[in-house]
């Protein structure tokens, strides 16, 4: 199972303040398959990069 509670990923790009990804909170049990839909620049790869620990959420947890 996979969880994401409550995950944030913030950047900061030219002194101002970028959200990449903003309290996002999922659960993924084990077998299920889930997919993620947005338009570009919606921090769907952010939100993979944090789930395989490429990337650190800046707020929240995943386990």
């Amino acid at each position: 199972m996979i969880t994401l509670d409550h995950v944030s990923k913030v950047y900061s790009s030219r002194g101002q303040e970028v959200r990449a990804v903003d309290d996002v909170s999922l659960e993924v049990a084990a077998g299920e398959l889930q997919v993620l839909i947005g338009p570009s620049g919606s921090g769907k790869t952010t939100t993979m990069r944090m789930i395989n620990c490429l990337e650190t959420p800046t707020h929240g947890s995943i386990i």
